[in-house]
């Protein structure tokens, strides 16, 4: 279906070389033109049959960020299709184009099956870790389904010039960016026994690193990981001195740019003394 459309004069493809690239991946297979899409082509301006292409595999791929255990992975088991009532919402969500009265539950389902097998070959043969495989194909996937700590400063208080919060990225916004939501709304998303396995997984990076640093484990066994938090400078320099170790862990950290000053820098000056 998109291979031809991709041969189409006027599909709507911003340029030569955009439709060129799109056209060379839906060639090899439409398992390997949804990758391109969800992967190199995630923050291009697109018509919108190939966005309909392009968030159809980015469901996959969210699916597979969120998949238990998969760090360390470099083999995973078959991801199964969505139900069948999201393959019909799927296909009611379908723009115009080309080909729609065969866009049936059963194409749906074997475009998934197709992406699957494609990404859990490419990662067996690339040797790497599930994570470090996505982040080759896009930054931004390394993220999603994973835990992020962020130091950030807090200059209108004094007294407590940081704040601390524990986020989770959940999926990608329509326009490619990380969606990332406080810790606490896990616990809402998660409900249920039906997800309590994505759930451990989720808080397994904030385990390991709990047992590594007690001021971690604290937070953990107080609630207040779950929360924004104020803090002062020693609170802040503890966090940074176990930055290394919270990364070992599974965690994602993030920190304020301080090496990136607003000013510019000062004039170097030579002097030379006799």
């Amino acid at each position: 279906m998109f291979a031809e459309l991709t041969d189409e004069t006027g599909s709507g493809l911003a340029d030569g070389a955009q439709s060129k690239r799109i056209a060379k991946a839906f060639a090899e297979s439409s398992a390997a033109g949804l990758l391109h899409l969800a992967t190199a082509e995630l923050g291009s301006t697109l018509p919108l049959q190939f966005v309909f292409a392009r968030d159809f595999a980015s469901t996959y791929l969210t699916r597979l960020c969120h998949t238990p255990e998969i760090a360390g992975q470099t083999e995973l088991a078959p991801i199964d299709p969505p139900v069948e009532q999201d393959l019909t919402s799927l296909a009611a969500s379908a723009p115009p184009m080309r080909g729609l009265e065969y866009l049936t539950n059963e194409v749906l389902a074997g475009w998934w099956r197709e992406l699957d097998g494609l990404v859990r070959e490419q990662l067996r043969q690339s040797g790497r870790a599930a994570q470090e495989f996505l982040r080759e194909l896009n930054p931004v996937w390394r993220t999603v389904g994973r835990v992020t700590f962020h130091l950030a400063e807090n200059k209108r208080d004094p007294a407590y010039p940081f704040a601390f919060l524990a986020t989770y990225a959940s999926r990608l916004s329509a326009q490619g960016r990380v969606q990332h939501l406080p810790l606490g709304r896990a616990l809402q998303e998660f409900a249920g026994a039906k997800n309590r396995s994505g759930l451990l997984s989720l808080l397994q990076p904030i385990q390991r690193a709990a047992q590594k640093c007690k001021w971690i484990n604290e937070l953990v066994e107080s609630g207040e990981i779950y929360q924004p938090l104020a803090w002062g400078p020693p609170e802040a320099y503890r966090f940074l001195k176990d930055v290394v170790g919270l990364e070992e862990s599974g965690l994602i950290v993030r920190v304020p740019d301080w090496w990136k000053p607003s000013r510019p820098p000062r004039p170097v000056v030579r002097v030379k003394v006799r």
